[in-house]
């Protein structure tokens, strides 16, 4: 008895929407969801049918009920009839040979996998487009998911549509990742619900069940909720099973064990052997386990088949359970001792039947299963073949997860290896850190330095310490500088390279806990040690901590020195990033020094990088670093699209940290335009509070609240900075957080936290803004910030000085929102200074300013603008009591002009300029007209 489409006439017709679409090159991502038995493979058999009317290909995968399934194990199911893909899927595209160890390298390698996965399925499509299905998520590995997640960013400009299927009510990793496949641009969701009563007449009509059929609908829809399944299965057991009603899945199980009781015990026997292997059947293996022949076992499985317990896989030779449910009712019904056997059977089993890559995983699971005497050497040794296979395969979530189930084999073992449990305990946390999971990998990276110590293993305490890198947050960087410190105690002092890069750690760990003396001392050390050695790894490693503990604006000059000679080492070294970091610093150091064809030149390298080896973290650098570009030379728009741009790349790499820079470039465009709305600065709170706990992060709370206008909860929140730019080490960071903690000052009239950043800032040589540790927007000349403090503090002649020199470097560089503020900022220190001589100057500055803020839209800034002219021509007013006509007067009488001559001049009558010559003795209190000359010539 067949489940009929009926009652989906509005999905059914979305799916032929998706299909026409991307027959037309416009590729959709269809999301359908829904409890168990309620019709999502029902649906699905029905898309391909649609796509072979359309002359679309189908291409089908589906996760399976077994955490030993391999990992992108979906995607292989696709691969089967993508060619391309399964290369894609089985090979390694541009990665490195030696195992990953740096989360940021891991993402970007990943990304080019993802990446051309994707190209993959695009030419599979370009002809007549592809429909790709991908059934069960809810089963599905992370890096199944992070790829369809990809996928989802880019289908709109394939010819793919994509049917994904699962289980409405689910648990990590799916239920982290569907609002992010939600969210996509060309995602439609399908949420099944039961059918109707209406629905369940109609399927009762085609079936000709006869009788009343209303009634026995609306029984069947109270009974089952509408769910397919449920109706099929009450109507096939009849109207016992009717009256006595369907209660949820413990009755369905009894409903489906009481079909399977209509089989003899050898049919029973080879359908609990199925249900320990999985929910499709793999005749081989079954044949294997079960001890039947070919011949037996496929008889058996006919008459299961025929009692509908089993069904054929579409598309796919062999049979599978007719459902998952019908599966799990089986493998429930197990007694404990046989269940054991069987898996021990299947592991066996699986070990014979062909190469054990694939399908490491699954032995490894059955035998922890089987939980027989010596499961745990087996287990332990595929467990570990699983987790190489799933590193190869960039599923790191899934490496970790084996590597996991190998510690556990360990550890259970009678006698324990301490230095076996210290190496697997370090690839758990290399595995778990590559997956983003830092915490659980920084307790791991703990608990192997403790083994490691207890077994006698420098190279794996050592190891240990390794683990974690470029984490910024106090407590993983003083936790990863005593592991190193504890490994250098305990590393031979002959092996050089090893201890160089332990020391590179450590000044790293300095540099970002703002011990900048002391990282500067490390990095020297560990760069020395590096240079003995002549390892180009650890080389680059004391190159990277060097370069970190001198971003700061006064070693501008080294760390070009540094990023040059990484560039070379390079060559020689296994770190595939090390190419690009060299240009990423190269960009920093050009944007300081205010060289933008230097700056040109390292994005294209950038690009050129990005495009051949196609690194989603190089495309992330080049997007970020030209948004920075765009918006120093004032074309804003193109600021905010790249800024996009390098979010969108960052969401699809996963590498949820570097989101965090795309908002720190919305909040230093939010302080360039001088406003910002309530929504989005309570967004930009909001985002701060997910942001690692570090004072250059803090330090934009209070100056969101003061764009905000809130000055009072500003104060409040700023009065921890207030006293911090004198205790501040130079190192990482310092230039940027001392620079905003100025701004937040002048913002808020703090002339005394002012006075501190100025006696700070006020030494170092003229610069562009730039510190070498990352770019995140150029602001132009430093000469304008300090002109600010300058001026907010009374330093008045010091102020137009730095003004007068912000402007002539912004100028250079076409530096177009930054020269108009140094305009606004030397027109507002002029006025200031109160020369009556300047008053003209500072109006055309001004004047010149406030056009470019005009043009720029920059409505903050024009605000300010508008306040001085009005200020500046009120106090030209005060100044002359004269009216224009009355000036005029007196400037003739200046050149000696008789009455006469001046109403000649100004075509006036004589007894008219009488009265004027008057009423400017009057207004001025002089007497003689001599006096009046000597005033207009003074003025």
């Amino acid at each position: 008895m067949g489940v009929p489409i009926v009652g989906r006439d509005h999905e059914l017709g979305q799916l032929r929407a998706g299909l026409v679409a991307a027959a037309d090159g416009a590729g959709r991502l269809v999301l359908v969801s829904g409890e168990p038995g309620i019709g999502k493979t029902r649906l699905v058999a029905a898309a391909r049918e649609m796509a072979g009317q359309y002359g679309l290909p189908v291409a089908a995968g589906d996760a399976i009920d077994d955490p030993g399934m391999p990992p992108l194990w979906p995607w292989h199911g696709v691969g089967r009839s993508v060619p391309a893909l399964a290369r894609v899927l089985d090979g390694a595209p541009n990665a490195p040979a030696g195992p990953v160890g740096d989360a940021a390298d891991s993402e970007s390698v990943r990304f080019i996998r993802f990446a051309a996965a994707g190209q993959a399925l695009a030419e599979a499509a370009a002809g007549q487009g592809l429909l790709v299905v991908l059934e069960d998520l809810q089963w599905a590995d992370r890096t199944s998911l992070l790829l369809l997640r990809h996928l989802a960013g880019e289908i709109a400009r394939s010819r793919v549509l994509v049917v994904a299927t699962f289980r409405e009510t689910t648990g990590p990793p799916l239920a982290e990742l569907v609002p992010a496949l939600l969210g996509a641009g060309e995602a439609r969701p399908i949420r099944l619900t039961g059918l109707s009563r209406p629905d369940i007449a109609g399927w009762l009509r085609q079936l000709n069940t006869g009788g009343d059929v209303d009634g026995l609908a609306d029984r069947l829809a109270a009974s089952t909720g509408g769910n397919p399944l449920f109706v099929r299965m009450l109507l096939e057991r009849g109207p016992a099973a009717l009256d006595q009603g369907l209660r949820g899945f413990p009755e369905l199980q009894r409903l489906v064990l009481a079909r399977v009781r209509g089989l003899d015990d050898p049919a029973r026997d080879l359908l609990d052997v199925a249900s320990v292997l999985g929910e499709h059947i793999d005749t081989t293996v079954l044949g294997e386990v079960s001890g039947l022949s070919a011949a037996e076992a496929g008889a058996i499985l006919d008459r299961a088949a025929a009692l509908g317990v089993l069904a054929t896989a579409p598309d796919e030779a062999g049979l599978s359970f007719a459902h998952a449910l019908v599966r799990d009712a089986i493998y429930g019904e197990l007694a404990p001792s046989r269940r054991t056997a069987l898996h021990e059977r299947a592991a066996r089993a699986l070990e014979q039947s062909g190469p054990g890559a694939a399908r490491a995983g699954l032995i490894a699971t059955h035998w922890q299963r089987s939980g027989q005497p010596g499961w745990a050497a087996p287990c332990l040794r595929w467990a570990r073949a699983a987790a190489r296979s799933a590193t190869a395969s960039l599923a790191y979530d899934e490496a970790a997860r084996f590597t996991a189930l190998a510690l556990r084999a360990a550890d259970a073992d009678p006698e324990p290896q301490t230095g076996l449990r210290a190496e697997l305990t370090v690839e758990l946390a290399q595995a778990e850190f590559v997956a983003g999971r830092v915490e659980a990998s920084l307790e791991h990276c703990q608990a192997a330095a403790r083994l490691a110590e207890a077994a006698r293993r420098p190279d794996l305490l050592a190891a240990a310490a390794l683990v974690i890198t470029g984490m910024g947050d106090p407590v993983t960087t003083m936790t990863v500088e005593a592991l190193c410190a504890a490994a250098m105690e305990a590393v031979p002092a002959e092996d050089t390279a090893l201890r160089a890069r332990l020391r590179a750690r450590q000044a790293m760990a300095a540099s970002e806990t703002g011990a900048g003396n002391r990282a500067r001392e490390l990095s020297a050390e560990a760069l020395a040690l590096a240079e003995r050695s002549g390892d180009p790894d650890a080389l680059l490693d004391g190159l990277h901590a060097r370069h970190l503990s001198l971003c700061a604006p006064q070693f501008l000059a080294e760390r070009r020195e540094l990023a040059a000679r990484a560039g070379q080492v390079a060559r020689r070294a296994r770190q595939p990033l090390a190419e690009l970091w060299s240009h990423v610093w190269l960009v920093d150091a050009a944007f300081q020094a205010g060289d933008l064809g230097a700056v040109d030149d390292e994005l294209g390298r950038i690009e050129q990088f990005a495009t051949a080896r196609r690194h989603g973290l190089a495309w992330w650098h080049l997007y970020r670093l030209r948004a920075s570009r765009a918006a120093l030379v004032g074309d804003l728009a193109a600021a905010v699209e790249l800024n996009e741009a390098a979010r969108e790349v960052a969401t699809q790499i996963g590498a949820v940290s570097t989101t965090g820079l795309y908002y720190a470039f919305l909040n230093q465009l939010a302080l360039l335009r001088g406003t910002v709305d309530h929504e989005a600065g309570q967004g930009g709170l909001a985002m701060m509070r997910l942001a690692p706990n570090i004072p250059l992060v803090r330090v934009f709370v209070p100056l969101l609240h003061a764009l905000m206008g809130d000055h009072d909860l500003a104060r409040a929140t700023f009065e921890e900075f207030r006293h911090m730019p004198e205790t501040v080490e130079v190192g990482p960071r310092w230039a940027a957080l001392v620079g905003q903690i100025g701004v937040v000052a002048v913002l808020l009239d703090d002339t005394g936290t002012a006075d501190r950043v100025y006696r700070v800032l006020s030494g170092l040589a003229p610069c562009y803004m730039g510190d070498g540790s990352g770019a995140v927007f150029c602001a132009g000349s430093m000469e304008r910030n300090v002109g600010d403090l300058a001026l907010a503090t009374g330093r008045t002649d010091e102020a137009v000085r730095r003004y007068t020199v912000a402007i002539e470097m912004n100028t250079r560089i076409g530096a177009r929102p930054f020269l108009a503020l140094s305009r606004l900022g030397l027109a507002t220190a002029l006025v200031a200074r109160g020369d009556p001589g300047d008053r003209p100057t500072a109006r055309n500055l001004v004047t010149e300013a406030a056009a470019e803020f005009r043009r720029l839209d920059l409505p903050g800034p024009l605000a300010d603008a508008g306040a001085l002219v009005a200020r500046i021509d009120a106090a030209a007013r005060a100044a002359d009591p004269l009216s224009p006509r009355e000036s005029e007067v007196a400037a003739l009488i200046a050149q000696a002009l008789s009455n006469r001559q001046i109403a000649e001049r100004l075509v006036l009558s004589e007894r008219t300029v009488e009265t004027h010559v008057r009423s400017i003795l009057a207004k001025l209190g002089y007497s003689t007209r001599t006096e009046i000359a000597t005033w207009s010539l003074r003025r």
